[in-house]
């Protein structure tokens, strides 16, 4: 394990992660067990950092080291916005989660996570499952999402789906004056544990429903359930004539091609960082397109992690993620009002909490 990078080949990387403005950003490497990944700490003033562990094939280690960069800030921006007292953080491990995923490796990521002594907090993400958290737990007390029936809250997935539905209705509500979804189409993208309730929440609420997803079981299960919904590939949903766009997938799926011809009035969905650059922000207001930003809508997982961590009960978890609806139409209409981006508006918001917590620290010390 490396805690800083020294070695001449990084130094593009180290380049990028002190643009960033990190606090730390550890290379994890295990030649045993095949581990590769990092483990980025992007703000802690609130608190421990907190993020799941993403388990992906990059294309290249910049890639991931990229990926978690922008993640690990969301977080800090997500985990603010919802009220929660830490900080922003997030880990990927480069592997196939299908293939390459062992219980020797997320033992040695475990490990990493201990030698970093609270200052992470881990959960799942892509790629990472409430049985790969038990394995990890085997040695690592800073791993949250615990079962029900041994004293935890469960899968955070849940309760995310939960907060993206009302950011979706409250997104809505701003763009089109509408406090119902009825006869709206909505395209989901990822169909995965997030998306999937999703679909569900959106059918009950009278939507017609398309979906995509690169795992064919995913889409498989979704319409052996709700046999209405119509499937297509990720390429033709970016071009269906949609009221709202929802991705739930990977991050950056919507490139500058996808923003320039996407037919919809509203984008929000659980993925983290959707936007493939955050300049695209600016080319979706200008097509009338009202982004809200995924760190605001898809904060229900972190709430129930957070929850579970101070001993609060499933419930309380339930009510404060219901209350993401709030917090959306909150910063939308201070974006409309003030004639800012949504994502300028929320991360202004954000960092407003950040600044006074860092203030009145300041003061006590």
């Amino acid at each position: 394990m490396t805690l800083t990078q020294t070695t001449p080949k990084p130094f593009s990387q180290f380049d990028v992660v002190t643009a960033d403005d990190h606090e730390a950003v550890v290379v994890c490497s295990d030649a045993a067990t095949g581990l590769r990944g990092y483990i980025a700490l992007h703000n802690t003033v609130l608190g421990p950092g907190m993020g799941g562990v993403r388990i992906r094939q990059y294309p290249t280690e910049q890639a991931a080291l990229e990926d978690v960069l922008n993640l690990s800030r969301a977080m800090t921006f997500k985990n603010s916005l919802a009220g929660l007292n830490f900080g922003g953080a997030k880990a990927v491990i480069i592997a196939d989660p299908h293939t390459d995923k062992t219980p020797e490796l997320l033992r040695a990521f475990a490990h990493r996570i201990n030698l970093l002594q609270g200052t992470y907090v881990t959960a799942s993400d892509l790629g990472s499952t409430a049985a790969d958290l038990d394995i990890m737990r085997t040695l690592c007390q800073w791993v949250p999402c615990k079962p029900k029936a041994r004293g935890g809250l469960g899968d955070s997935a849940p309760l995310t789906s939960v907060g993206v539905f009302g950011g979706l209705k409250a997104a809505v509500k701003v763009r089109l004056g509408k406090d119902d979804l009825t006869g709206l189409h909505v395209g989901v993208e990822g169909v995965g544990k997030v998306g999937a309730q999703l679909v569900s929440y959106l059918i009950e609420a009278g939507c017609t429903v398309t979906i995509s997803d690169t795992y064919q079981p995913a889409i498989d299960a979704v319409l052996a359930k709700h046999p209405q919904v119509k499937a297509v590939s990720t390429e033709q949903l970016s071009q269906e004539p949609l009221d709202v766009f929802s991705p739930n997938g990977i991050g950056g799926t919507i490139t500058e091609a996808v923003a320039n011809h996407l037919q919809a009035s509203v984008v929000a969905g659980g993925a983290n960082n959707p936007l493939a650059r955050r300049d695209l922000a600016e080319v979706l207001h200008q097509r009338d397109i009202l982004f809200a930003p995924d760190f605001v809508v898809n904060a229900g997982g972190v709430i129930t992690i957070a929850a579970e961590m101070e001993g609060r009960t499933w419930e309380s978890a339930e009510e404060q993620s219901k209350a993401i609806y709030n917090t959306t139409l909150s910063v939308l209409t201070r974006a409309k009002e003030n004639d800012m981006l949504p994502l300028h508006a929320a991360i202004a918001q954000a960092q407003q909490r950040i600044d006074i917590h860092e203030e009145q620290s300041r003061l006590r010390s």
